[in-house]
C-alpha cells in the first residue's frame, strides 16, 4: 500500500477500517457488536430480502437479533405490511424507531408487527435504510437507547453502518443467475414499449407516444414476450421489473 493510501485511511474511523478488513460473516458481526456495545446499543441486524418464504435464512441478514424473533416474523408474513421495511423503501435517512412504530399511525396488522417487535426489546433505536442489490428491501436495525449518542458519533456509525453493509455484500456475493441473461435483455424500444404497457397504455397510445406504427409497437412487445420466456403482458412487465430493464 502507498504512503498516500496509508495516511487516506489513517483519516477514516477505526471501526471502518475494522469492517473493511473482517474476514468472515462472524468477524464482520462480532466486530460491529462490540463497537455497539461501547455505546450501549443493539442488538442489531443487516437485513437484504432476497425471497419472502418462511425461511429467513434464505435472504441476507447478519447480526444479534435473536433468531426466534427472525423465525416468527418471517413465518407470520410480517415483510409485508412491516412499517420497518416501508421506511427501507421510502425514506433516505435514519429514522427513529419511535417514530417508525407511531402507534396512532400503525393499521391494525402494523399493531401486530409492532407487537413482535416490542416482545423482543427492539422497539426503540434507529433504522437505517440502505440501498440494496437489485433494488431489494435492505436495512440496518440497531435497538437502544440513542439520546446520550452526540452528533459526530451518529454520523460515524452511519459510515460504519454502510461499511458493514458493502462488506457483506463482498463477503457475500450474488449468484450470477441474479442477473438477466445476456439473451433476455431487451432492446431499446422494447423497454419503452414494455414501459408503457406497464403504466396502462394501448398499442395504439403507444405507438402515438413513440411516432411509430401500431404494427411496429406490437412487434416490439411481442419479442419482449419471447426474451422473457412468458405467455402474456403482464408476465413480460414483471419479469422487466424483477431484472430492473424497466422501472416505473
Amino acid at each position: 500500500m502507498s504512503a498516500a493510501a496509508t495516511s487516506r485511511d489513517a483519516c477514516l474511523p477505526d471501526i471502518v477500517l475494522e469492517l473493511v478488513h473482517a474476514p468472515s460473516n462472524d468477524a464482520l458481526v462480532a466486530t460491529f457488536r462490540q463497537y455497539l456495545d461501547e455505546m450501549v446499543l443493539g442488538p442489531f441486524a443487516i437485513a437484504e430480502i432476497r425471497h419472502v418464504s418462511n425461511d429467513w435464512r434464505e435472504n441476507l441478514i447478519l447480526g444479534t437479533v435473536p433468531d426466534a424473533f427472525l423465525e416468527e416474523y418471517f413465518a407470520s408474513k410480517s415483510l409485508f405490511v412491516s412499517p420497518l421495511f416501508r421506511t427501507a423503501q421510502l425514506a433516505c435517512k435514519p429514522m427513529p424507531l419511535e417514530k417508525v412504530y407511531h402507534e396512532k399511525l400503525l393499521s391494525p396488522r402494523g399493531r401486530k408487527v409492532f407487537i413482535q417487535i416490542q416482545k423482543f426489546g427492539m422497539n426503540h433505536g434507529y433504522c437505517y435504510p440502505l440501498k440494496g442489490r437489485n433494488n431489494r428491501p435492505t436495512l440496518m436495525l440497531i435497538a437502544g437507547d440513542f439520546k446520550k449518542i452526540n452528533a459526530t458519533e451518529r454520523l460515524i456509525l452511519e459510515m460504519a453502518v454502510l461499511t458493514f453493509y458493502r462488506r457483506a455484500c463482498v463477503l457475500n456475493p450474488e449468484s450470477t443467475t441474479s442477473y438477466p441473461n445476456p439473451q433476455r435483455i431487451l432492446s431499446d424500444r422494447e423497454r419503452e414499449a414494455l414501459s408503457w404497457v406497464a403504466k396502462g397504455k394501448t398499442d395504439w397510445e403507444i405507438a402515438q407516444l413513440l411516432e411509430i406504427s401500431e404494427r411496429t409497437v406490437h412487434y416490439h412487445i411481442e419479442n419482449a414476450k419471447k426474451k422473457m420466456k412468458v405467455s402474456t403482458r403482464l408476465q413480460a412487465v414483471v419479469e422487466a421489473i424483477r431484472t430492473l430493464q424497466i422501472l416505473i
